[in-house]
């Protein structure tokens, strides 16, 4: 066989793979942030929020990115000392936070990390100025790693999400029309129109369609790219990509097995 069209499906099978990535990332962190979005306002309606002798939370804003906690310190708080030992509080409400066994509170971290949002927490003390300590979501998950970021759920999460999409036209005569997670892989099925994909050079360009893809997925940084490969390899899954003609009926697989992510 004349190997004319290698070109294009290699060229195709990466747009599409990074676009199947991107949508179904996309679709289960924009559910992330929206779920986000609702507890913030959730807590913010409640506020203030008496603290004990500590003073008030006054405020709790989302801006799409990070989640700020706004609390008005009393009397009792020597403004000076804090803004002297930033780093030590900063630690400190970390370990707090890793320990607190509050079911809410517990949700309303998972949800931060989850939506990939940051943590400011102002505080405000009459006569000083305001100090602000930053949480990245990074370190809010590494301290919490009992209850935020499961691999299995995290996966569950991105097939669920994608599901309500489905089906979805990655280009032209190329639809995923199913995505399932079972004990070995994420796998994406795909119906091609066969006048415009030539399934049997597609099987035939299965090795290095293979190469490409896999040289793709293991340069990407974008964090959730990285993410998602992760959990994978965690769960010691592999990605798979089945496509079906929908003429004939034949398929082209392209397998990246979990060592290869």
């Amino acid at each position: 066989m004349t190997n004319t069209f290698t070109y294009k499906p290699i060229k195709t099978f990466l747009l599409v793979i990074s676009l199947c990535l991107g949508i179904c990332l996309t679709g289960c962190q924009n559910d992330y942030q929206k779920q986000l979005k609702l507890m913030v306002e959730s807590l913010n309606n409640e506020c203030p929020i008496p603290l004990g002798a500590m003073g008030h939370m006054t405020e709790a804003t989302y801006n799409g990115t990070t989640v700020t906690f706004h609390y008005l310190l009393t009397g009792l708080f020597d403004a000076t000392t804090f803004e002297q030992n930033q780093e030590q509080f900063h630690q400190y409400m970390l370990d707090n936070y890793r320990g607190n066994s509050d079911e809410s509170f517990r949700q309303l971290l998972n949800a931060i990390v989850n939506a990939n949002a940051d943590l400011d927490v102002v505080f405000s003390a009459e006569g000083a100025k305001d100090i602000t300590l930053h949480f990245t979501c990074d370190e809010l998950s590494d301290n919490m790693p009992s209850y935020i970021g499961d691999p299995e759920t995290y996966l569950q999460s991105i097939i669920q999400s994608t599901r309500l999409q489905l089906p979805l036209t990655y280009s032209e005569g190329m639809v995923c029309t199913r995505i399932e997670l079972d004990s070995a892989y994420f796998t994406y099925y795909f119906d091609c129109d066969e006048t415009l994909f030539d399934i049997n050079e597609m099987q035939y360009s299965a090795e290095q369609n293979h190469d490409a893809v896999k040289d793709m997925l293991t340069a990407s940084s974008d964090p959730s790219f990285v993410k998602m490969m992760n959990m994978l390899k965690a769960t010691q899954r592999g990605l798979r990509y089945l496509y079906t003609g929908i003429t004939s009926g034949k398929e082209a697989i392209v397998t990246i097995e979990s060592e290869e992510l």
